[in-house]
C-alpha cells in the first residue's frame, strides 16, 4: 500500500488542474475535438458535404490523489467528495493539462474504483465535456406590426374541420 502511494507521488505531473483541484498524479489524458460534416445525396448518386460544425471538446483523464501525499488519512476521500461537489454544482469549470487549457467544462462522468490495495488512494476516471455558452437577445415587435394578422402572415386553407370528442364528451381537437 505504501509503495503504491510512493509511486503515485513520484510520477506527479505539475500543471494539471481541475477547477481548483490539483491531482497528485495524472496517469492518462485523452482529448477529443470532433468536426461533423453534413452529407446529402445529389441526383448523380454521390453524397456531397455542404456544411461542417464543431462539436464540444471532450477530455477523459485518469487522475489520482493519495493520503500519503496529502499527509493524513482521509485526504483522498476529501478529494473524491470535492469532485462530486464540482459535478453537483453544474457550473462550468476550467481544466488545465500539460497540453491545453479547456474552458467551460462540466464533469459529466466520474468513475472510481477501490479495493483493499487502494483504500488510501483515489484513482478515478473523469470525463469532461465543454458547454458551449452563447449570448441571446430578445426583441419585441411593436403591437402595430401585429394589428392585422392577415397582413403579417399567410393563411392556409385546411379544408372543412369538425370537432372530435373524447371521453366524457370533452372536445379534444379537430379532425
Amino acid at each position: 500500500m505504501a509503495l503504491l502511494d510512493d509511486t503515485f507521488a513520484l510520477i506527479r505531473r505539475p500543471g494539471v488542474t481541475i477547477d481548483t483541484m490539483v491531482p497528485d498524479v495524472m496517469v492518462r489524458e485523452a482529448g477529443r475535438d470532433t468536426l461533423i460534416t453534413t452529407d446529402h445525396p445529389v441526383e448523380s448518386g454521390a453524397a456531397i458535404s455542404d456544411h461542417a460544425f464543431k462539436m464540444p471538446a471532450e477530455i477523459e483523464m485518469i487522475v489520482g490523489w493519495s493520503d500519503s501525499t496529502g499527509g493524513y488519512t482521509g485526504y483522498s476521500d476529501e478529494a473524491y467528495q470535492m469532485l462530486l461537489a464540482i459535478q453537483a454544482r453544474r457550473q462550468p469549470i476550467e481544466v488545465s493539462t500539460g497540453r491545453r487549457n479547456y474552458q467551460n467544462m462540466l464533469p459529466v462522468g466520474i468513475q472510481e474504483t477501490r479495493d483493499e490495495s487502494t483504500a488510501n488512494v483515489l484513482m478515478c476516471s473523469l470525463r469532461l465535456r465543454e458547454i458551449i455558452i452563447v449570448n441571446t437577445q430578445t426583441t419585441t415587435a411593436p403591437k402595430s406590426a401585429q394589428a392585422n394578422p392577415a397582413k403579417t402572415g399567410s393563411t392556409t386553407d385546411v379544408g372543412q374541420q369538425s370537432l372530435k370528442t373524447g371521453p366524457g364528451g370533452r372536445v379534444v381537437g379537430g379532425v
